[in-house]
């Protein structure tokens, strides 16, 4: 039991200081990467030099030179990251809505005779403080709260999401509920002096709407999506990851001390036989890298650095920390439990297994917590990506002549790289919140050695069609191919996926999508049946038409139709751009044009919300 070890846990000594007492050089580097914008490098003055100029003015005034700073841009500075990116620009519009708004605000007068200034007091007091909290929180180090700053908004105006068309007359919420208390309608503007309080009424909504219609528009990149999101911010949250779990390790250290495993008998206590790896060794490992090396390659090396350096190592450190000394520590306590079933679990003692200090209460907590710092760590570095998502949209696959057993696969896409492999998914990777992918290739059916080749719209391999055969079978692809004839095939019906050939790991950093819903690429949607149901617009493709695919025995009967007459055709369009508005046009306008009849608009299809294209 616990009570066998009585002594306290006590807070760190100050163990492993990084910093010597006096040492200003840290300080000295933020003052000159905040001000100058520049990473200190002793080795390079003519950087030095060239950043000092960028950074500062020179001009000549009555006889003696003075220095102007000039700013590189708006951010806020929060330990290794900072508020930049979206968040920055969103930020300072906030503040400068939030001076004008509280200046509008303040300025207000009662257009109704019989305004209540109890009421208008309570009002103003409502909307003062929903700006102020609202801008705050949207500059908040590490990203906004996205339900707060909707919190926010939902009780300005009303609505989370901004409605197209709302005016000052129409708005709901506290601004509504301030125009209502304070009298600011048509109906009561008699005077040009009455119009100008109106009218500061409707530049304070304005400012508000507009504001919201910017938080929409960028929400996203504060929702921790994989490879969104900017890098300042990021950099915050990595940050804060970093040191908490630098802290954990220190209390997991006077949690053993605590129960008779001091420092000198960590040295001696070996978790892997092979490497030699003790826990002193494997809790050293985890401080100097929290502390010191991971830190530095997020501030120093940036994107590059946190894709190719510091996600890899923090996966291959929670995997080791967790099979090493959290997996043994825990299962050794299930398994004490389903043995005796008692309410009171008794420490083992033995000579020839981990002390018995290892399976205390207080050390399976502290070893718990420090797994899941670092699990979230992991988690949040592979989050972080450098290129645009890549996008796939078929694929074909022509069985190469004179060769057995070997088939070309070319697949089709957005954001392709010259490092990018083509590869398909054995087994379904399994989505437990509790594990850190490696995003390494086991499971994953790879070309032939030296057979792949990629451009920015397409990647091309070689793989054994017997083995392509084998993964289709357990997938049930929907199309039908027996190795022998060239395919084509939709890539949200395969189960495909990239590797990055440069660090032989999957694209993890944004995921990879397919075509044309954007759902993650690995698993093939059995709905799909080779074909895209359904063409969804999104932000990412402006240009993706807006509705299923044209059917084309419509398209046939359209062209007899524009040679027989032109009722029936008019009805044959009406019912294609009811169904598809968009490539319903694209199709017909090609296919009909040897006939001189051209869709410019779509048939008046009216009160059919599907047709407001």
């Amino acid at each position: 039991m616990d009570s066998a070890f009585p002594a306290m846990v006590e807070r760190p000594t100050g163990r492993r200081s990084t910093v010597a007492p006096g040492d200003l050089g840290p300080q000295v580097e933020t003052a000159l990467r905040d001000v100058l914008g520049w990473r200190p490098r002793p080795d390079d003055p003519a950087a030095f030099t060239n950043a000092l100029n960028a950074a500062f003015r020179l001009r000549r005034v009555q006889g003696h030179t003075e220095a102007d700073f000039v700013p590189r841009g708006y951010a806020v500075q929060a330990d290794l990251g900072a508020v930049t990116g979206g968040q920055a620009s969103l930020y300072r519009r906030a503040t400068l809505v939030r001076s004008e708004a509280l200046r509008i605000l303040d300025g207000l007068v009662p257009l109704r005779p019989d305004a209540d200034d109890d009421d208008m007091a309570s009002y103003r007091l409502l909307v003062r403080n929903a700006v102020e909290r609202l801008v705050d929180e949207i500059g908040a180090a590490g990203g906004p709260r996205v339900q707060m700053v909707n919190m926010y908004f939902a009780g300005l105006t009303g609505k989370e999401n901004p409605i197209p068309g709302v005016t000052a007359d129409t708005v709901a919420g506290q601004l509504g509920a301030l125009r209502d208390r304070f009298g600011l309608t048509d109906g009561n503007v008699n005077t040009v002096e009455e119009e100008g309080i109106r009218t500061a009424y409707w530049t304070l909504v304005d400012l508000l709407l507009d504001l919201q219609g910017s938080w929409r528009r960028q929400v996203k990149k504060f929702s921790g999506g994989t490879g969104q999101g900017f890098l300042g911010t990021e950099l915050i949250l990595l940050s804060r990851l970093m040191e908490a779990a630098a802290d954990q390790v220190e209390e997991l250290e006077d949690v053993l001390d605590s129960v008779l495993i001091t420092q000198s008998e960590r040295r001696t206590l070996v978790l892997d036989d092979r490497t030699g790896l003790t826990v002193d060794g494997l809790l050293t490992w985890l401080h100097d890298f929290l502390s010191q090396e991971g830190r530095r390659i997020a501030q120093d090396a940036g994107r590059d650095g946190i894709v190719s350096g510091l996600a890899p190592m923090a996966v291959a450190l929670v995997k080791a920390y967790r099979k090493f000394l959290a997996d043994p520590v825990a299962a050794r306590g299930l398994k004490e439990i389903n043995r005796i079933e008692l309410p009171v679990v008794y420490l083992p003692a033995t000579c020839c297994d981990l002390p018995a200090g290892m399976f205390a209460a207080r050390t399976k907590i502290a070893v718990a917590s420090l797994s899941r710092l670092l699990t979230d760590l992991a988690k949040s570095a592979q989050r972080i990506g450098r290129w645009a998502q890549p996008v796939l949209v078929n694929a074909t696959f022509l069985p190469v002549a004179g060769r057995d057993d070997v088939t070309e696969v070319r697949v089709r896409g957005f954001n392709l790289r010259l490092t990018h492999i083509p590869a398909f998914v054995r087994k379904a990777w399994e989505d437990d919140d509790c594990q850190v992918a490696s995003a390494g290739t086991k499971g994953l059916l790879l070309p032939l050695e030296g057979s792949s080749t990629a451009d920015d719209e397409s990647v091309s391999a070689l793989f054994r069609t017997s083995k392509l055969l084998a993964v289709f079978n357990r997938y049930d692809v929907p199309a039908r191919w027996d190795g022998e004839q060239a395919v084509v095939m939709a890539a949200d019906a395969l189960p495909m996926a990239l590797v990055d050939g440069e660090r032989g790991v999957v694209e993890v950093a944004p995921e990879v999508v397919t075509f044309p819903l954007l759902d993650a690429a690995g698993v093939p949607d059995e709905d799909a049946g080779g074909t895209w149901p359904w063409l969804k617009q999104t932000r990412a493709f402006q240009t993706t038409p807006a509705g299923p695919l044209v059917d084309v025995d419509d398209v046939r009967d359209a062209r007899a139709a524009a040679d027989g007459g032109g009722d029936r055709l008019k009805e044959l369009v009406d019912e294609s751009f009811q169904r598809d508005p968009l490539v319903a046009r694209m199709h017909l306008n090609s296919l009909l044009a040897p006939h001189k009849f051209v869709v410019h608009q779509k048939p008046s299809t009216k009160n059919d919300p599907k047709n407001d294209d």
